[in-house]
């Protein structure tokens, strides 16, 4: 059904379009009139029509400025105006605004309702595409739920393996592992199902496992297991093999390994250094040195390195022989101008008014 608003200021014009359209066609529904612009975009809002038929000579408010305030608030409505002049600034104007079609003042019973069915059928057809992709997300979003709800156990259990990988515990993890493939023996799972779900959290530890720098073999099952029996004896060969370089990485990290990062930098951050040069010193990957940065100190690398440079920017600020300029290449900063603003953003005061008071206070105390 296609719902219809008509708009013009003749009572006698309405009357005569609604009982044409109503007499001629079918799957159409007027649901309302308006006598002029401002009544056509309350009833607009409140009747939602997909359909205005519009005239554009009105008292007050026209046509065409009705059709804009309407789109502002719901585009969707497909508009074909109705006029007695045939201009080409009303048909510029109306183009802009997206009106589909144009009935002259006065039009033939047929030229109306072929016109007003032209644009009711494209109307209708945008309906159906609209409901049917509506439908299909629907049921793409039904078989995610399903599938969501079949797998959260499988999801939780991924979520703690990672969880347990980034504290080091490796036996941790491969009894996760195995617990899940009990789990699903338990609830009836098919063996290919389990399967499935074992090589992906298999793929997710060996991406872990390389972002930290462990670099391993593609993991695979060495047969296709039968039963569950079969499945636990190969999970268990697999993690085993996978975990034994994760684990011998941990136990050969020293304690303070965070502590011999940020002396590094401390020491070097007035050189060209990044976070791979510091990740080869400790023979760390980049990715696990930037995880250690986030565990124990809460920013990132480029953060910290900063904040370094600038504590030494701080303390060659004292010595008044040297210039800003010679103290911005001196700690590591290679534009004057971005130090400048680097240091503004973190002290709520430029470089330059800062040494002033720093000088000023140590004067007084000496």
């Amino acid at each position: 059904m296609i719902n219809i608003l008509i708009v013009d200021d003749e009572r006698v014009e309405r009357m005569a379009l609604k009982q044409i359209i109503e007499q001629g066609m079918g799957n159409i529904k007027i649901v309302g009139e308006a006598e002029n612009g401002l009544r056509a975009i309350r009833l607009a809002e409140e009747l939602k029509p997909d359909l205005i038929l519009m005239d554009i000579q009105m008292p007050g408010m026209d046509g065409l400025a009705a059709i804009k305030e309407i789109n502002r608030k719901n585009s969707a409505i497909q508009y074909i105006i109705v006029s007695a002049y045939e201009t080409f600034e009303y048909a510029r104007q109306a183009l802009r605004l997206g009106v589909k079609d144009y009935l002259l003042k006065p039009s033939r019973i047929d030229t109306i309702i072929e016109t007003v069915q032209s644009v009711t059928k494209r109307i209708q057809r945008e309906k159906d595409e609209s409901n049917s992709r509506k439908q299909e997300k629907i049921k793409i979003q039904k078989l995610q739920q399903e599938f969501h709800e079949g797998s959260r156990r499988a999801l939780e259990t991924e979520k703690n393996i990672l969880e347990q990988l980034r504290q080091g515990n490796g036996k941790v993890v491969q009894k996760l592992v195995l617990s899940f493939v009990e789990y699903c023996e338990e609830t009836g799972k098919s063996i290919s199902e389990t399967h499935q779900r074992l090589l992906r959290i298999v793929l997710l530890i060996s991406r872990f496992l390389n972002d930290i720098g462990i670099e391993i073999e593609t993991p695979f099952f060495s047969l296709q297991a039968t039963n569950y029996q079969q499945l636990n004896t190969e999970s268990r060969l697999v993690l085993e093999k996978m975990l034994k370089s994760f684990t011998s990485m941990k136990n050969e990290i020293s304690p303070n390994i965070f502590q011999t990062i940020k002396q590094f930098i401390v020491e070097n951050s007035h050189r060209e250094i990044s976070l791979e040069i510091v990740a080869a010193q400790v023979n760390l990957s980049p990715y696990y040195v930037s995880k250690l940065f986030k565990e124990h100190s809460g920013t990132n690398f480029i953060d910290f390195l900063t904040e370094c440079r600038i504590m030494k920017a701080k303390k060659l600020m004292l010595d008044p022989s040297k210039s800003l300029k010679e103290i911005t290449f001196e700690v590591g900063f290679h534009d004057p101008s971005y130090f400048s603003r680097v240091f503004k953003r973190s002290h709520n005061i430029s470089p330059t008014d800062y040494r002033k008071k720093l000088l000023i206070k140590h004067q007084k105390v000496l």
